[in-house]
């Protein structure tokens, strides 16, 4: 039991299969350039050590895109967000102005077919003796 759950636990990693060119396996380091600022990289373990043998590769190759980039796949993303946001209060700001525009139809119209009212002060009405 022991033995299968190590062995599904494991992840089989890149590492494995890379090697420098003094034969050791990469080490993965993060980039500070202000191009690729954190980004995960594999370099060689002797990198600012020894010779270094210029190993190197990105550990995100399918995100091999710059910052920048990334930038604007942001920001279109959010341009979307805020075009749907925008068509729904849009919507909602018709339908405000709709009821509003009715309820001012209508009080008006009760207004003007009740003239009984608008002759004498509301609550004050002549008593016959």
């Amino acid at each position: 039991m022991d033995s299968q759950s190590s062995r599904s636990g494991r992840i089989r990693s890149p590492v494995k299969e890379m090697v420098c060119g003094h034969g050791e396996r990469p080490i993965l380091c993060t980039s500070t350039t202000k191009d690729n600022p954190s980004r995960r990289f594999w370099g060689c373990v002797y990198y600012e050590v020894q010779d270094a043998c210029d190993f190197f590769r990105w550990a995100d190759p399918e995100a091999g895109r710059t910052q920048q980039d990334s930038e604007i796949a942001r920001s279109r993303k959010k341009i979307i967000t805020l075009k749907t946001r925008l068509k729904d209060v849009e919507w909602k700001l018709r339908i405000v102005a709709t009821l509003g525009v009715v309820g001012w139809i209508g009080f008006l119209y009760m207004l003007l077919h009740n003239p009984h009212n608008l002759r004498q002060p509301y609550g004050m009405q002549l008593i016959d003796r």
